[in-house]
């Protein structure tokens, strides 16, 4: 009897021996396996369809409104302007058909917080797009066409703002303007698009492989339409603009998707937008 106790027990213990060294490389293998993050954002694993039906959605995210995505948005440190609105809301909202001069649908969007980064935000979307409503309202004389539209997004601290505007100004090719705004909500400072892709756990060179590869296919189809007899845009490939550190428009978006984005229009009268998801 005494012996059967003790090899049930020596069983027992290489039991919980062989369970500690499976459960020790499980263990290891997932916190491989996790995306590294220094803000805490969980980014969802998705395929490549996934994401190529996001880009083809882009221009249906704008509903005018933020969106917390369900975070408990830790706001310590972050003063309001205006404490009775939210950290973004609509500041002009405006819709108006006047006959033989313009057709406008505006939705200008604010930063609502105290702080000289976001100032200067606040300054850009006003010289832009509020000058340019008032330009229309006042001079135009062509049937003018002009909407303007955004959605805002907070993963975690990270505050996302994305701008669009829309303009047909007589016969002139429809132009499409995005301007983008990312700002922590913890350290009170404008985010970069190499500190989002550090974030995201994402690695720079394959970021800007997955870019280029995106352009050239783009412009690919862009060159078969143009010998086709189609009026498109063609992009110049070579240019230093699809580099990281020369990339200006980007957001973190829905489910912690980093968005990266080339509208043309902003400096072509075009509306030809390169969306790239990650």
């Amino acid at each position: 009897m005494k012996f059967n106790w003790r090899f049930i027990i020596f069983g027992f213990i290489i039991f919980i021996c062989i369970f500690a060294v499976n459960f020790a490389i499980f263990w290891k293998y997932i916190r491989k396996t996790e995306t590294p993050t220094n803000n805490n954002i969980v980014t969802p694993a998705v395929d490549n369809e996934t994401l190529d039906n996001l880009e083809k959605d882009f221009s249906n995210i704008f509903s005018n409104s933020l969106d917390y995505q369900g975070y408990n948005v830790n706001t310590i440190g972050v003063i309001k302007k205006d404490n009775s609105k939210d950290l973004i809301f609509t500041l002009v909202s405006r819709k108006e058909i006047i006959e033989n001069r313009y057709d406008i649908d505006l939705q200008i969007p604010r930063i609502n917080i105290s702080n000289p980064i976001v100032d200067k935000f606040n300054e850009k979307i006003e010289g832009l797009f509020i000058n340019k409503a008032n330009d229309v309202i006042l001079n135009a004389t062509n049937n003018t066409i002009y909407r303007v539209e955004y959605m805002g997004y907070i993963n975690s601290n990270i505050l996302s703002l994305v701008i669009k505007s829309t303009l047909k100004e007589g016969n002139n090719p429809q132009r499409v303007i995005i301007q983008t705004y990312n700002y922590n909500l913890s350290t009170n400072e404008e985010m970069t698009l190499n500190q989002l892709i550090e974030i995201q756990g994402l690695n720079k060179s394959a970021v800007e492989n997955k870019i280029i590869n995106k352009i050239n296919s783009s412009n690919n189809d862009a060159e078969t339409l143009k010998r086709l007899g189609y009026n498109v845009y063609i992009r110049n490939t070579s240019s230093d603009i699809y580099k990281v550190e020369n990339t200006s428009n980007f957001i973190l978006g829905k489910d912690n998707h980093l968005y990266i984005l080339y509208p043309y229009g902003n400096s072509n009268f075009t509306d030809v937008v390169d969306v790239i998801i990650f």
